[in-house]
């Protein structure tokens, strides 16, 4: 049943890279996401505060054939740790883009499998409210986001990771931003090694769909994906 359940998950990960390379755009790009994050707990400060922590993550990304920055984002992020695989988060995102900002409210619920002969299998769910700020705030894009993350160790390699994933977005209503229903999907590959004490690279290819307004708008990235992460 288990074995049955993990290769229904990685039919997913491989349907949304197919269906990513696949889809129909007018609009190509090649672009560069460069990120540096960190994250650690607050159990130094108390014992009451073991079961939290926290996370932050600084990500540019160059557009238009990687030449311009296009868009900087901030992430900062608080948790709540049921266990070692089942937390919930409370996150903000400031969003600096070429035409406007941004500022983004949302809410998540993680989980991620125990270590097996499978390697191990991550899933999130995030609920964001996004508000531009060249709009009346009352006009908020509710959306909704999957990811689902399978991570293998390469044999003799066993801290070197080979990452697969995908992550799909819908609107769950109408707005200045989008109309409801899907509009974004973006299927990764690549590995996560580690560097000095305490972080690790973060380096692969992602391939991110966007679904504009009408069918002759919509947009296909190629993306450099990079991130040094600190674990504390």
């Amino acid at each position: 049943m288990v074995k049955c359940f993990q290769w229904k998950l990685l039919s997913l990960l491989l349907g949304g890279l197919l269906f990513a390379g696949n889809a129909l755009a007018t609009q190509k790009d090649f672009q560069g996401w460069y990120g540096l994050s960190a994250q650690g707990g607050f159990a130094a400060l108390s014992p009451r505060l073991k079961n939290f922590s926290w996370s932050f993550l600084n990500q540019a990304r160059l557009g238009d054939h990687h030449r311009d920055l296009t868009e900087n984002l901030l992430f900062i992020q608080f948790n709540y740790h049921f266990n070692d695989q089942l937390h919930v988060g409370l996150g903000y995102t400031r969003d600096w883009l070429d035409r406007f900002n941004e500022n983004r409210a949302y809410e998540e619920i993680g989980w991620r499998s125990k270590v097996s002969d499978w390697g191990r299998w991550t899933t999130r769910t995030r609920l964001e409210q996004r508000v531009n700020d060249k709009l009346d705030s009352n006009n908020m894009g509710v959306r909704i986001r999957e990811l689902v993350q399978w991570s293998y160790p390469l044999p003799g390699l066993p801290q070197v990771n080979f990452l697969l994933n995908d992550e799909a977005m819908w609107y769950l209503n109408s707005s200045a931003w989008r109309s409801d229903g899907f509009t974004e999907n973006r299927a990764f590959a690549g590995f996560s090694l580690p560097l000095v004490d305490k972080s690790r690279l973060t380096l692969g290819y992602m391939n991110q769909f966007v679904r504009k307004g009408t069918s002759k708008n919509h947009l296909l990235h190629h993306i450099l994906f990079v991130n040094i992460g600190f674990h504390f």
